[in-house]
């Protein structure tokens, strides 16, 4: 048989588990135009192609049905100026190597300390370089350490950044003592180790890596034995869970939406359990009205919502463990 595009699209919505109607409402074109692809009428256009493959957790190449170049075990292949497509060639370059995140730190901590040192100078208030860079450097620090996880540290540490920020600059209107920051910084420490230590650890099991976005992937839906896997961050996605029989699964969102879908699962085990976790976004669930749903609530300045309810014949449970920080979790029976 024959490997077409259309071939390559049918297999890999599938294997995610969607929907002409869903992969089509991602895309934003009709379920038509997506037939039509899949039965080879058509093509998509040529700036459609990233986007599929974003979605699809593969490369253009693979996409394409390209064979991409091996690369030898040991080989890092680095891009230089030389190689440069945009036209523009630098001599030098500085690069922070610490990931994007921790780049978007130091130049957020960098821009912030900058900035007050030169409002001081033009409104005339006392603002010592030392006064500004230690407490801006652990008010990054604490909000950029509350992604992926919640961490009563890290929110302890911006508090106590913006505090003493504002403190040195004299803009605080309140005084803390030693006696009171001190005790109150162990307790914030000491429950984010007990948390952590009381956070289930990721169940093993396959997952697809996105080329070109980092270590793992922002954006996936695998679904291994009669277990599933989703997790979305930085977007909004739907994902349909085609098991016959599901015994369990785990979906993470953080900064955005994403909706998961139970409603073509037709039995679940004795022991089914779900794992749910957002942060800063809405996770919404959908349950066939066949089951029962028995949730375990743990927030942090969010919610957890369910509408609808089950039918009075529904035997079958599945236990839920929501754990939601500053965003909302919201369970739909269907």
């Amino acid at each position: 048989m024959e490997d077409t595009l259309g071939k390559r699209i049918v297999f890999n919505r599938k294997r995610l588990g969607l929907t002409q109607d869903a992969l089509a409402e991602l895309l934003g074109v009709t379920a038509q135009a997506v037939s039509k692809w899949e039965n080879d009428q058509s093509c998509p256009d040529i700036a459609m192609l990233p986007r599929l493959a974003e979605i699809f957790g593969i490369s253009t190449d693979e996409l394409l049905g390209v064979e991409s170049k091996a690369v030898r075990e040991g080989e890092i292949l680095r891009e230089t100026p030389e190689e440069d497509t945009s036209g523009v060639h630098n001599d030098w370059y500085m690069q922070w190597d610490s990931g994007k995140k921790g780049s978007i730190g130091l130049a957020v901590w960098v821009l912030l300390a900058g900035g007050i040192l030169l409002a001081s100078y033009f409104l005339d208030f006392h603002a010592g370089l030392w006064d500004v860079l230690w407490p801006s450097g652990l008010l990054v620090f604490g909000l950029f350490g509350l992604y992926p996880h919640f961490s009563f540290f890290r929110l302890g540490c911006s508090l106590f950044g913006l505090y003493f920020l504002l403190s040195n600059l004299n803009f605080a209107s309140f005084s803390l003592g030693r006696e009171f920051l001190l005790p109150v910084l162990l307790l914030l420490f000491g429950g984010s180790l007990l948390a952590d230590a009381l956070r289930k650890p990721k169940k093993g099991g396959f997952t697809a890596n996105h080329p070109g976005k980092g270590n793992s992937a922002k954006n996936h839906c695998t679904c291994t034995g009669d277990h599933f896997d989703c997790a979305t961050a930085f977007g909004e996605n739907h994902y349909v869970i085609p098991l016959p029989h599901l015994a369990g699964g785990r979906a993470d969102l953080n900064f955005g939406q994403m909706q998961v879908d139970l409603r073509e699962c037709a039995q679940v085990t004795e022991d089914c359990a779900i794992d749910l976790h957002c942060a800063f976004g809405q996770l919404v669930l959908i349950v066939p009205a066949r089951f029962r749903v028995e949730p375990v609530n743990k927030t942090a300045f969010a919610s957890v919502e369910i509408a609808g309810g089950p039918s009075e014949d529904a035997s079958a449970v599945i236990r839920l463990h929501c754990d939601a920080s500053f965003g909302e979790i919201s369970i739909r029976y269907a």
